[in-house]
């Protein structure tokens, strides 16, 4: 783990961060030697016998050299967790004006996302942090996880000079700075993309806007951006309110809607995301055995359940961005309840005909929507 930004709420200061960054790097036990062999090799490679650093990286180059170190980054095997929070929208006047309780609070958020999914793991931070950073974790730890016999976490404050894989966090919370911090330029943006597509697992960012507005200017481009403003609010509300539920089928609910959202807000123009994907997604985060029928059932057709709104058609499901989307949802609706209608109300009537109207599937008060419905198709 480490961080990037300052404390200071006063963002209209010379050299003050107006985000506050922590990330995570998530590896496997089984594979944090071969990682740590790679990045060292990686080290060697751009840094000589200097530490991976963020903030050796300049900007002089149009961010060329930046761009290639991700390059060979991307071809690791490894995920991140990030939360970036927006310092503005702190209250200068409350808790978060002292060191420790801003910490505290921001590392929390943090520990929050790793120990829903890994409840065992072993953090290496970098000792810059101090005592702070020690003391918040403890605190998490004795509030909201009582140890058994299946659980065992540790905290390593290290030196960053001696753990090449502390450096590889700094170097991506910093590149993370660059982009919130509007110190970036296309080029890096779209390495920025690839990274995040390819690697995290998350990116939260804080606090979550949940407005939607729809502008007076009735262009198809202003309905488009309501309608991927709307749904967005409509998923983080249903997030920020189930987040603290710890039944599995809630859980994977908001994994999956998470995700979603992350890559909808990475780029609304993007396009679906494959059931095979979001499986891979959830393993990462710790559910193995769920299958592509409980994405559908138990996960998608539940979330819409609950007024979540879910574009989806051959190639997946996405958070919806545009008209064009809804009208996928609606062709695909259409093509699978319509002809199921019309074979089952066929069925229904050939049994009417020969009965002499006593053989009458519908008979009775158990599906009176469905009886509305064919008597409507068959007007």
């Amino acid at each position: 783990m480490d961080e990037s930004g300052n404390t200071d709420l006063d963002t209209s200061k010379r050299d003050v961060s107006k985000y506050f960054i922590v990330c995570a790097v998530v590896i496997d036990n089984d594979k944090f030697d071969s990682l740590r062999h790679e990045v060292e090799t990686i080290r060697a490679k751009y840094f000589q016998k200097g530490e991976i650093k963020s903030s050796s990286v300049r900007d002089r180059d149009g961010h060329a050299r930046r761009i290639k170190i991700l390059g060979s980054i991307l071809e690791l095997d490894f995920k991140f967790y990030a939360v970036a929070v927006e310092k503005d929208a702190l209250g200068r006047d409350g808790g978060f004006k002292y060191k420790r309780s801003f910490l505290k609070f921001i590392n929390g958020l943090l520990y929050k996302q790793l120990f829903e999914n890994f409840p065992s793991i072993t953090v290496f931070a970098d000792e810059h942090g101090g005592d702070e950073f020690k003391l918040s974790f403890q605190r998490y730890i004795e509030k909201n996880h009582k140890p058994d016999l299946f659980w065992d976490s540790e905290l390593n404050l290290v030196s960053s000079h001696d753990n090449v894989l502390v450096q590889l966090a700094d170097f991506l919370v910093g590149t993370l700075a660059k982009v919130y911090e509007d110190k970036s330029n296309q080029a890096l943006l779209e390495s920025y993309r690839s990274l995040i597509k390819s690697k995290a697992l998350d990116v939260k960012e804080w606090p979550t806007k949940h407005q939607a507005y729809f502008e007076p200017d009735r262009t198809s481009k202003e309905y488009d951006r309501f309608i991927h403003y709307h749904a967005l609010s409509k998923a983080e509300i249903y997030i920020e309110k189930h987040r603290e539920y710890n039944d599995e089928e809630t859980r994977l609910q908001v994994c999956v809607l998470s995700h979603l959202v992350f890559n909808s807000r990475l780029s609304s123009e993007d396009g679906y995301i494959a059931t095979k994907r979001l499986l891979e997604h959830l393993q990462s985060c710790g559910f193995s055995s769920v299958t592509e029928q409980a994405i559908r059932s138990q996960i998608v057709s539940k979330l819409r359940d609950k007024d979540v709104l879910i574009a989806s058609c051959n190639h997946g499901y996405k958070i919806p961005s545009s008209y064009s989307d809804l009208y996928d949802f609606v062709e695909r609706v259409n093509s699978l309840v319509l002809p199921l209608l019309e074979r089952f109300n066929k069925a229904r009537n050939s049994y009417l005909v020969a009965s002499k109207g006593e053989v009458d599937l519908l008979k009775g008060p158990e599906y009176p929507e469905l009886a509305e419905f064919l008597h409507a198709l068959n007007k």
